[in-house]
Parts: structure tokens; sequence; C-alpha cells
């Protein structure tokens, strides 16, 4: 029996036309994977479906939850829908959480609305909730504020909140950006499970394709607004369904080359340790990096990666241990995951890049610019442009702009692409294996995916507590690992990834 159907859904938002004519059959107990790039519209159909589109639309066409026709309920009829028949999982679940209250009572507000049970009896629906997510019984959720979890520790919370009065319907809107591999597996195999055992059907918005793949009983296409193309997933051929099929393909990028021991060396870490309210984030960790090597670092959530890219970058100091550049290291600088988080909102994008030009001024520093914007594959005239003013592939290629401008020898790049679609994660990793190229670069890239490290890594680190478990050409690493820590990683890792 069909739980939701869309039928011929547009949106218009002034003048423009955002949704056109989107079709969509969910059937009760099935995940469907919707995908497409940034700006496709996914999102905005999940709000439509939720009856949130944006202020001033016209929606055209229907929606039918299990016979009722949801683009014509009002909003009183709306709030005893919203969390009771559908649950929505948000892909921030940072932003998702009132700082103020305890996890615990995000998950309990929902059933006391909607069931008007008592406190102690919503508690103890809450905790049956986080449980059914898989949140450790162990953290005292009604003691802990969302500042103190993990990222996936906060994103299992948010599920249990959208599942907890075992909604017909859920609703995951790019729920595993950002989390490391074997989160990400738990988190895909939980919704999984809530549509076998539970007969909820799931609509995962994602666009990251082998993500969607290992749960999805059939995958969307969205361009422009519109469904251009579905197929059940394991039909998916380029006979059959030839845009999916493109998109698997480039989903499962060519392995990084090995780099032969010649280069100069122009870092060498010894020995760091960090430690952060006496918990040791690093310890004993040594490696060197070499021009035009890219050292890939991989890990779990927690590993001590990011700790270990700004202690490079010099951003925090190591508690023991050095950190020795070549003779001929003129510069280190950094290129983080957010770019938008990392430009000042008030500050033209030429402005910023300028930044590093300390030395430098007038002329000099425009040349400078319209240079690096051109060889980032911008166009010149993006220097007058502000951050809210480009995409975010647009803004990580101008970030990356900023870090080459001042033409260092070491680029430290954290997470750089982890939030950008398969097509703009491709096209900034082909970006900055040019740049290796051109310039010699040298590059220290963490990355909790495992795919983009062997696409661009010619060298890996596999951390795990803040110590290395495992070293060596990535193309062994990760097609043959030793340990069982980087056997568990890649056994969770999207398989599209990591095929040959």
């Amino acid at each position: 029996m069909t739980l939701l159907a869309l039928k011929a859904i547009s949106l218009q938002l002034r003048d423009k036309t955002l949704l056109n004519g989107v079709d969509l059959s969910i059937q009760a107990g099935q995940v469907w994977g919707l995908i497409g790039a940034s700006g496709s519209g996914k999102s905005l159909t999940a709000r439509t479906i939720l009856g949130l589109p944006p202020k001033g639309a016209l929606v055209t066409g229907s929606i039918e939850l299990k016979g009722t026709a949801l683009l014509t309920l009002d909003e009183r009829a709306w709030c005893t829908i919203r969390g009771r028949d559908i649950g929505v999982v948000f892909q921030d679940s940072a932003a998702a959480f009132n700082p103020l209250m305890t996890v615990g009572d995000h998950v309990a507000e929902p059933l006391r609305w909607h069931l008007g049970v008592s406190q102690a009896r919503a508690r103890q629906l809450a905790l049956d909730a986080l449980a059914r997510a898989e949140f450790p019984a162990s953290i005292d959720v009604f003691a802990r504020f969302p500042h103190e979890l993990s990222g996936g520790q906060r994103q299992r919370a948010m599920i249990a909140a959208a599942i907890a009065l075992s909604p017909k319907l859920l609703l995951a809107d790019e729920p595993t950006t950002a989390l490391d591999v074997t989160t990400q597996a738990a988190l895909l195999g939980l919704f999984r499970t809530l549509a076998d055992d539970e007969g909820m059907a799931v609509l995962l918005i994602s666009h990251d394709v082998p993500a969607v793949a290992m749960v999805a009983d059939h995958i969307a296409l969205m361009v422009s607004g519109k469904i251009v193309e579905h197929a059940a997933t394991n039909t998916i051929a380029p006979a059959l369904a030839p845009r999916l099929a493109d998109l698997f393909a480039r989903s499962r990028p060519r392995p990084a080359g090995r780099l032969g021991e010649t280069g100069d060396i122009v870092l060498t870490a010894k020995h760091l340790s960090y430690a952060y309210r006496r918990k040791m984030a690093v310890h004993d960790l040594s490696f060197m990096l070499r021009r035009g090597e890219c050292l890939g670092i991989v890990g779990q959530s927690g590993s001590g990666k990011s700790t270990l890219a700004r202690m490079v970058a010099g951003l925090i100091k190591p508690s023991t241990g050095s950190i020795e550049e070549g003779h001929a290291t003129k510069q280190i600088q950094m290129v983080f995951q957010d770019p938008m988080g990392a430009f000042n909102p008030r500050w033209t994008l030429g402005r910023s890049i300028a930044e590093p030009l300390r030395r430098l001024t007038g002329k000099a520093v425009d040349e400078r610019v319209v240079e690096a914007l051109i060889e980032v594959g911008l166009d010149p005239t993006f220097a007058a442009r502000y951050p809210h003013e480009v995409s975010g592939g647009q803004a990580q290629r101008a970030a990356i702009a900023r870090a080459i401008i001042a033409k260092p020898d070491v680029l430290v790049l954290d997470e750089p692409v982890s939030a950008l679609d398969v097509a703009i994660r491709g096209q900034i990793l082909d970006l900055l294996d040019t740049l290796k190229s051109r310039h010699g670069l040298a590059m220290l890239f963490i990355t909790h995916d495992l795919g983009v490290a062997r696409s661009i890594a010619n060298h890996v680190i596999v951390m795990q507590n803040g110590v290395i478990v495992e070293e060596g050409p990535a193309s062994d690493v990760l097609a043959a690992p030793t340990h069982p820590y980087t056997q568990a990683l890649v056994a969770a890792s999207p398989s599209l990834y990591l095929r040959s």
C-alpha cells in the first residue's frame, strides 16, 4: 500500500520554478534515496512534504500521506501531523537542539506534547526511543546538554526524538554528512532496521551516492527541481538508468599513485603529543611529509585528526614533541571544512583571498588575487562577490585560492570536501591534484571518507584514540588493511568507493 504519494508537485517563488512536476510514491517499509547536486531541490521537496515551503511560495499538485491530502491542511492540523505521523532528521544536529535544554528533555518533549503523558512516563518513553536509536546507555541524557555530546551521539538523539512516536514516515535530510564511516554505517543501518522491523517508510535525502546505495530500495535523481530518473537500487545499470549509473561510476574515484621517496622533506613531526583537559588527544605521533606528496589522515571522530591538523598549522602548540620544517619550506596554509564559516561575511571574497599578502599593496595585490582565482577555476569577477552570493563549491575554491595565494609549500586540509555533492567533490579533488602536481605542494589531507583518501592520498595514516595504528601506501592500506581497526573502517565504508 502506498504510504506517501507526490503527484505533479510544482513550487514557484518570485517567478522562479524551484520544483517542477515532482512525482514520487513510497510504500510502507521502503527506503527511498533522493539524490542530486546542491540546489537541485532535494531539501525543498522535504520541506514541502512537511508543509513548510518558503514564505510566499505557490505549491501546486497533491501530496497524500496514507490518504490524507497534506496540502489542504491548516497549521493547527499540521501540528498533529509533524512529529506524530512524520518524523524529521536534519543534517546539523547541533543547530537542531536548544542549547539550554538537556538532550533527554528534547526527546521527551514531543511525547508530552502529542500524548499528554506525565513527565515520568515521557522520560521512560524517551529512554526507550534512545535505546531504539542505539544511543549509549551509559550516558545520562537528562543531565547532558547538546554541546556535551559528540556529533554521532547528537545525531542518534535527534533520530530518537524523530522516531519516539513511531511515525509512519521518516524524512532524513543529509543525516550522515561529516560523520565518520562507522557512525555513518550504524545510522544508515538503523534506518534500514526501522523500515524492515517497524514498517516505517524512509525518505533519505543525500548527495552521498554510495551511502544511499547501502540502504535504499529505490533511488531517485533530482536535477533542477525535477526527478529525472529513478530505479530500484539493485537494477541500476547504464541501459536502464544511465544518469544514475554515471553517478555510481563517478563515485568510484581512481586510486592516487604511489610516490617515490625522492621529494625534499618539507615537514617532520617527531613524537607529537597533545593533552586536552587531562586527556591525551594525540600521543607520540611521528611522520614525514615530502614535496609533492599528499598524506591522508583517516580515523573516526575523536581520533585526533583535527588536533593534528591544528598543530601542524601552528594553531595550537604540542604538549610534547616537535614539528620541524624543511630548509626550503616557506609557509603552511590551512583549508577548513566549512568555507562559509571561514570567510568574514562582511568582506568580499577578493579581500579575504588577499588577506595573507601582508607585504604587498595596491595593484600587486589585485593581480595576485586575479591570478589565484583563475588558478582555482573561478572568474576574476568573483573577487567582488560576498560569501553568501556563491555556492558551497565556489566558496571552497575561493578558500583554496586564499590558501595558495601566498605560494605555500604545505597545505593542511581538514575535511575540505565532506559537505560537497559528488560532482563538486570530484572537481575540488581534481583541482587539488592539479595544484599538487603544478607547484609541488605537499598536502596533509584530513578526512573520515576512505574513498576520498584513496583518490587523493599517496600515503595514509590511520589514527585511533590519538595514536597511529597503521600506515603505508594508500592503495595497500585501504585495499588490504592489517589492523582490526582499519579493517572495521573499511568494512563500514560505502562499498561503491572502495571497489576496484
